[in-house]
C-alpha cells in the first residue's frame, strides 16, 4: 500500500496535522512532501511556510505578552520581544493551541546567561503562567460525600486533593512583592528593590473564586505554616501527616472553612500508602 493510500484510509487527526505543520515550520529545510492535509512542494510550499513562520512568530509574541505581563513589565517591550523571538526559535511549540505557547518559557529563561542578573525572573514567569492557567482551569468537585468522609473518616488514612483551580508557587525570591509592584500605576520600587536585596523568599497562592469562571484569579502570600500544609497535601501526605508538617501554629479549622467556601478542595480520598 502506498503512502497516499494509507492517508486516505486513516486521515490525520487535527493534533497530528498541527504537529507536522509545526515541525515543518521549524525545520531548517522543508520536506519535499509535507502534512497530509497540505501536500505542496517547491516554491509554493516554501512561500507558505515562510508566511506561517512570520505569522506564527507574531501571534506567539502577542500571546506571550498576555500570558507574562510581569515579565513584560520588568524587561520592557524591546527586550521582551527579543526574548520571545529567541524562545520561538529555540523551543518550537508542541501544540497548535497558542494558549500553551508559554508553557516552557520559565524554564527557558533559566538557561539564558544574559538574564543571570535577574535570578527572580524565571519564578516571576512561573507565577504569571500559573495565573494564566488558573483562568481556564475546571472548578473543584468537592461534594457533600467528601465532607462526610472528612468528618467521619480516619485522618491517618485520608488524603485531601486540591482543586485544579489552585496553585502553590514557592520561590527563593519575593515573587509576590514583584508581581504586585508591576500591577499598580505608581509602584513602590524602593520596597521591591529592598525585598530583592534581602533575597526574601515568598510562596504565592493562586486561585480562582469558586463558581465564577469570569473572575480574575487571586494571588496571595502563603504564611509559613500554610505553605508547609499545602506542600504536604501536594506531596500526597495523609491529613494527620500534613498537619504534623504544618505545625501547631496552623489553624486547620479556619483553613478548611475558607477552602470549602472558595473551592480549593477537589475531593477526599483514601491514601495509597
Amino acid at each position: 500500500m502506498n503512502t497516499a493510500s494509507r492517508f486516505e484510509q486513516a486521515p490525520m487527526s487535527e493534533a497530528q496535522r498541527q504537529r507536522e505543520l509545526i515541525d515543518a515550520i521549524f525545520s531548517p529545510r522543508a520536506p519535499d512532501a509535507a502534512c497530509a492535509d497540505a501536500r505542496q512542494s517547491g516554491a509554493r510550499w516554501q512561500a507558505g511556510l515562510a508566511a506561517y513562520r512570520g505569522n506564527g512568530r507574531e501571534h506567539a509574541r502577542n500571546a506571550l505578552r498576555v500570558q507574562f505581563p510581569t515579565v513584560l513589565a520588568m524587561l520592557g517591550d524591546e527586550t521582551f520581544d527579543a526574548l520571545c523571538a529567541h524562545y520561538w526559535r529555540a523551543c518550537p511549540p508542541r501544540r497548535g493551541d497558542l494558549a500553551w505557547v508559554g508553557e516552557e518559557l520559565p524554564a527557558f529563561i533559566e538557561t539564558l546567561e544574559t538574564l543571570d542578573a535577574w535570578p527572580w525572573l524565571a519564578d516571576s514567569a512561573r507565577l504569571d503562567w500559573a495565573v494564566w492557567q488558573i483562568a481556564a482551569a475546571p472548578p473543584a468537585n468537592f461534594s457533600e460525600d467528601d465532607l462526610r468522609r472528612l468528618a467521619d473518616g480516619d485522618p491517618g488514612t485520608l488524603t485531601l486533593k486540591l482543586s485544579p483551580s489552585v496553585r502553590r508557587l514557592p520561590s527563593a525570591w519575593p515573587i509576590l512583592t514583584l508581581y504586585e509592584a508591576h500591577r499598580v500605576e505608581h509602584p513602590d520600587w524602593e520596597a521591591a528593590a529592598q525585598a530583592i536585596a534581602q533575597a526574601r523568599a515568598q510562596a504565592a497562592w493562586v486561585w480562582r473564586p469558586h463558581g465564577d469562571l469570569a473572575a480574575a484569579p487571586a494571588v496571595e502570600l502563603l504564611d509559613a505554616a500554610t505553605d508547609r500544609w499545602v506542600a504536604a497535601l501536594d506531596a500526597g501526605h495523609t491529613l494527620d501527616a500534613a498537619l504534623d508538617v504544618a505545625g501547631e501554629e496552623f489553624d486547620f479549622a479556619a483553613w478548611l472553612e475558607l477552602a470549602i467556601r472558595q473551592g480549593w478542595i477537589d475531593g477526599i480520598a483514601d491514601s495509597d500508602f
